[in-house]
């Protein structure tokens, strides 16, 4: 089902070279594209280009998909005011307006219910529940209809089309639905955890990381700006005296800085193969892949650093979640996903060999 080698291998862009590099070998060796580096400009506040330390927080990264970059948080919020736009409400106001619409005589048209359960997932060990339970036949148990899951490379492209009600279940990062609910007031529900822990640090043997302050003046991804992963990554970070900093990776860093910067999942164990990058934080199946194929080692479990701590959770819209002539469905699906929680618990073995594309 999921094969994470060939993932890493799959739909191969230019590789954006760094420091000038004009070798013409790496571009083989990392068919990856790290153009998501810039997505996240300067403060055009510093004119000096020193590190910020509200650097972290006055950016949202999914502004650059919508209106380029060069637009800072307070910016965007200014413009938001007249054009009712704001972070990863633009991108979720075009599902809400495909969920409810305003007809001719005032009244308001609700996109009809859909029964049949279409998931869609990014591949990580997060998205077991919903992938085992739609593999194991847990949802036709429950009487109902499930397509196929839909594999989504990226967690833009997963909160848009849940958004856009192309999918009526799917994990996320825990930080995106709070964000999507209390700030863009989006009807999202968290039904259920995914996981807990489960991500690590991995960081290349080339770059000589022992420890967490060897991580200063160092290129390090994260899977999401609204991530776990971002939070004890930067928290790793500042417990050893450094200063997370975005910028684009040509920039001169200070002893002392690390340089954050969003990459897909899939895309970073060859970013670290080809150099392109120092460390990753994220979760399986990538960090076993960093250190089978990419040359990398677990520096952190996160675990290890916040015990017990919520990374993916369960999420659909509220009113399939919340209204009373669709209880049936939604108990039934939870129902699967219980049963497949509790049968991967008891069969971890025989649930790998099934999340793999060859089954080995």
């Amino acid at each position: 089902m999921i094969n994470a080698e060939d993932l890493m291998q799959s739909q191969p862009q230019a590789l954006v070279h760094i420091n000038g590099c004009s070798c013409g070998t790496c571009s083989k060796a990392a068919s990856v594209d790290l153009r998501l580096r810039t997505v996240l400009p300067q403060d055009p506040d510093i004119a000096d280009g020193k590190a910020d330390p509200r650097l972290a927080i006055n950016y949202d990264p999914l502004f650059s998909s919508v209106l380029g970059t060069g637009v800072s948080r307070r910016d965007m919020l200014k413009f938001a005011a007249f054009a009712g736009l704001g972070g990863l409400g633009s991108m979720m106001s075009s599902g809400a307006a495909m969920a409810q619409q305003k007809q001719a005589d005032g009244t308001t048209y609700t996109k009809p219910f859909d029964p049949v359960v279409k998931i869609g997932y990014i591949p990580i060990t997060d998205a077991a529940t919903l992938l085992v339970a739609h593999e194991m036949g847990f949802f036709k148990k429950e009487g109902l209809e499930s397509e196929p899951p839909t594999l989504i490379r990226g967690w833009s492209p997963l909160v848009e089309a849940f958004s856009a009600q192309r999918f009526n279940l799917t994990h996320l990062l825990i930080p995106v639905p709070i964000y999507m609910r209390y700030n863009n007031k989006f009807p999202v529900k968290i039904t259920a955890w995914n996981h807990t822990n489960g991500s690590a640090i991995v960081v290349s043997k080339k770059s000589e990381i022992k420890e967490p302050k060897d991580l200063g003046g160092k290129q390090f991804a994260v899977p999401y700006w609204y991530s776990i992963h971002n939070i004890i990554s930067q928290r790793i970070m500042r417990d050893a005296g450094l200063t997370p900093v975005i910028r684009p990776q040509d920039a001169a860093l200070a002893p002392n800085e690390v340089n954050l910067l969003v990459l897909n999942p899939p895309d970073m164990p060859p970013a670290l193969a080809a150099g392109q990058i120092d460390g990753y934080c994220v979760a399986e199946p990538f960090n076993a892949l960093g250190e089978l194929k990419a040359g990398g080692e677990v520096l952190r479990f996160t675990g290890d650093v916040w015990k017990g701590h919520p990374c993916c959770v369960v999420c659909m819209h509220e009113d399939d979640a919340m209204d009373p002539d669709r209880a049936a469905w939604a108990q039934g699906v939870h129902n699967a996903i219980v049963q497949a929680q509790l049968h991967i618990s008891a069969n971890r073995k025989e649930t790998a060999q099934m999340l793999s594309k060859d089954g080995k």
